[in-house]
C-alpha cells in the first residue's frame, strides 16, 4: 500500500498549446528558453479555418466548464484510504487538479490542468509553458492558486491502482519538452498540461477522457476544462 501523503502533482500550462498546430520548423524554433509573444503572434497566422474556429469558441467553452464546475456538487473521495475533512484538497495518486488560472506570459490566458503522483512528497511536477520542460515545484494549488477557480476531479470507474499508475506515469515525464501543438495529444515526446493529465489515463487505464469539444478529425485535443465537465470524473474539491 502506498503511503497517502507521499503525492506529487503533474500539470502544465496549457496556454501556449492553444496557440496553433504549428509547423514542426516553426516548433523547433520556440521551443528554446528565450521566447516572447512575438513568436506565438507568427504562430497565430498558421491557424487552419477549423483551427480558427474552435479558437474564438475557446472563451465560451471555457466558460461553460467553469459554469459546470462552479454548481457541480461536491462529492467525498470514495476511494481515499485516509479520509479527510468533506471537500478539503486531495494528494491521493491520480486525483485530477485543474484551474482557470492563465499564463501571463504567452497571449491567450487558458488554463492549467495536473495530476497527483507518487514521485515525492507535497510536489507539482509542471511544464510551464513554451521553452520549459516537465519539472518538479513545491506547492498546493489551494495555496498557489488562491485567486483563481481551482478543482479536483476523481475518475470514476478506475480502481486506487489504476488512478496510482496514471500519476506514477505522469510523473515519469519529468524532462521532457512543452508541446505547442493542441491537435497533437497522442504522441509522448513532449507534452501541454491537459495532453499530460489525458495521456496517463489513456496509456494507463485505456480511460479516454477528451470529450471531443476541440477534435478535428484524427487530430485530437484536450482542454482542462473537459476534465471538470466530464461524464467520466467526479468533483471532489472546490476552493470557491
Amino acid at each position: 500500500m502506498h503511503k497517502i501523503l507521499k503525492k506529487t502533482i503533474i500539470h502544465c500550462l496549457a496556454s501556449a498549446a492553444f496557440l496553433s498546430a504549428i509547423a514542426p520548423a516553426t516548433v523547433k524554433a520556440v521551443q528554446t528558453d528565450e521566447v516572447d509573444t512575438s513568436t506565438n503572434a507568427v504562430a497565430l497566422q498558421k491557424l487552419t479555418k477549423q483551427q480558427q474556429e474552435i479558437m474564438d469558441g475557446m472563451r465560451q467553452k471555457e466558460q461553460e466548464y467553469a459554469a459546470y464546475g462552479d454548481a457541480a456538487s461536491v462529492v467525498a473521495d470514495e476511494k481515499a484510504t485516509a479520509r479527510s475533512a468533506y471537500g478539503a484538497w486531495s494528494w491521493r495518486d491520480g486525483v485530477i487538479a485543474v484551474t482557470d488560472a492563465g499564463s501571463s506570459l504567452l497571449i491567450t490566458n487558458s488554463w492549467h490542468a495536473g495530476i497527483v503522483a507518487p514521485q515525492k512528497k507535497y510536489v507539482v511536477a509542471e511544464a510551464e509553458g513554451v521553452g520549459k520542460k516537465v519539472r518538479l515545484a513545491s506547492g498546493d494549488w489551494e495555496t498557489k492558486f488562491r485567486n483563481n477557480r481551482v478543482w479536483q476531479m476523481g475518475v470514476k470507474k478506475t480502481s486506487i491502482a489504476q488512478d496510482y499508475n496514471a500519476g506514477k506515469w505522469a510523473g515519469q515525464q519529468v524532462g521532457k519538452p512543452y508541446n505547442l501543438n493542441f491537435w497533437n495529444i497522442k504522441q509522448k515526446n513532449s507534452f501541454y498540461c491537459s495532453q499530460l493529465v489525458w495521456a496517463a489515463y489513456y496509456y494507463t487505464a485505456r480511460v479516454n477522457l477528451d470529450k471531443t469539444d476541440n477534435n478535428i478529425g484524427s487530430a485530437w485535443a484536450v482542454h482542462p476544462g473537459e476534465f471538470v465537465s466530464n461524464p467520466l470524473t467526479v468533483l471532489i474539491y472546490r476552493n470557491k
